[in-house]
């Protein structure tokens, strides 16, 4: 192949694994694109490295006559229509494994400041006369509690082990997908009842990925499900979790509080419902972007984009049954 061209869409994590890209392709950055603008650009493409929330659908693959690869800038999958790709005969890639130890630690940081009401305790240091009302702050350890856990893969395994070691939390797990020995050799018990885990958790940590079995499934009936002083934390997909249904959830204190990274739109619309909460902490879809994290991420979709393009299997190849009409494309560019 000659010197191929690769689109960012949305832009990458690392501007060192840019620098890499860029020395052995021609690339295209679409800082903030429409879906117009993304057509337009891969019309032209060999490659292509996408960022949640930015898509590469059908409509964008229909005159991308010469793609040969989309990579996630992530571990979703779900900015990527893969079943248009692999029938347009594009090979998808992902970064799996990179955001474990980051997102974990971003959901236990959120856990912590809900049961330890820090953010209750720093308003009211600010605004003064905290002291006074410091038996008022209903403070809760989460050493001994139940945690239960949506979605047992990498990095609901690593948030189970980390709490059971750190904290000795008893860990529930529930995971259509993944077998009940798995959840037991973590120390954890897995259900086969949504409602069992939520009935029974004083935390619920969402960690499942975003398909037709999970999204929405946390909703009004589920929520009622959550007893009165429980925890609720998403740092996997918004549209998991109806927002609205959350929203009263909330307002009417039938569930003690929350933690969000992610929504069901993003950006989060200005101003939002969210904003008026009290008892939930909001971070802008941050969880999986430590330092680290993020050079890792980035040298992972430019390594596998460069690797598909010289002909070589990647890493992590999501639709292995694109593989042979993409090499033939990658073939006829040559």
């Amino acid at each position: 192949m000659t010197r191929p061209k690769v689109v960012l869409v949305g832009g990458i994590y690392h501007a060192d694994a840019e620098k890499v890209l860029r020395a052995a392709a021609d690339v295209v950055a679409l800082a903030n694109p429409t879906p117009a603008e993304v057509a337009v650009a891969l019309a032209s493409a060999h490659g292509a490295i996408v960022r949640y929330p930015h898509r590469v659908d059908a409509a964008a693959l229909a005159g991308a006559h010469k793609l040969v690869i989309v990579a996630s800038s992530g571990r979703g999958t779900d900015s990527i229509d893969v079943a248009a790709c692999t029938a347009h005969g594009v090979v998808v890639a992902n970064n799996p494994g990179l955001g474990t130890v980051p997102v974990s630690e971003h959901a236990i940081a959120m856990m912590l400041s809900l049961s330890r009401r820090l953010e209750l305790s720093d308003r009211a240091v600010r605004a003064g006369g905290a002291w006074a009302k410091r038996t008022d702050f209903d403070i809760r350890d989460v050493s001994g509690r139940t945690l239960g856990i949506i979605g047992l893969g990498l990095i609901g395994s690593e948030m189970a082990r980390k709490c059971i070691a750190a904290f000795g939390m008893k860990v529930l797990a529930y995971d259509p997908h993944v077998p009940a020995a798995k959840a037991e050799a973590l120390g954890a018990t897995m259900l086969t009842d949504l409602n069992e885990l939520l009935e029974r958790s004083d935390v619920v940590s969402i960690h499942a990925e975003l398909n037709e079995g999970s999204r929405g499934m946390i909703g009004e009936a589920q929520l009622q499900r959550m007893q009165p002083h429980a925890l609720l934390i998403n740092t996997a997909r918004g549209k998991i979790v109806q927002q609205k249904a959350l929203v009263r959830a909330l307002a009417e204190g039938r569930i003690a509080g929350a933690a969000l990274d992610v929504f069901e739109e993003e950006p989060l619309p200005e101003p939002s419902p969210l904003w008026d909460l009290n008892d939930l902490i909001l971070t802008p879809h941050v969880a999986g972007l430590s330092g680290d994290a993020l050079r890792e991420l980035a040298h992972s979709a430019v390594k596998q984009v460069l690797q598909v393009l010289a002909g070589e299997t990647p890493r992590s190849l999501v639709n292995p049954g694109a593989w042979t009409a993409a090499m033939a494309r990658r073939s006829g560019a040559a």
